[in-house]
């Protein structure tokens, strides 16, 4: 198997997040601090590697 490019580490976190968001809210399951902590740094790592990666694909003043 090979390496997993950085979007689609970011995008695989992101997954994770949400399914173990859903999962919870679904079944009424308790997520500890911990868990909710470790949740948001993989939220907020993906979030910093798609902005990079949109920010190098746009155009000077694009906005992107």
């Amino acid at each position: 198997m090979s390496p997993l490019s950085r979007k689609d580490w970011a995008k695989m976190n992101l997954e994770q997040v949400r399914d173990q968001l859903l999962d919870a809210a679904a079944f009424g399951k308790y997520l500890p601090p911990e868990q909710l902590e470790n949740a948001a740094g993989k939220i907020a790592e993906g979030l910093r590697v798609y902005q990079e990666l949109t920010c190098d694909q746009g155009e000077p003043g694009s906005g992107l």
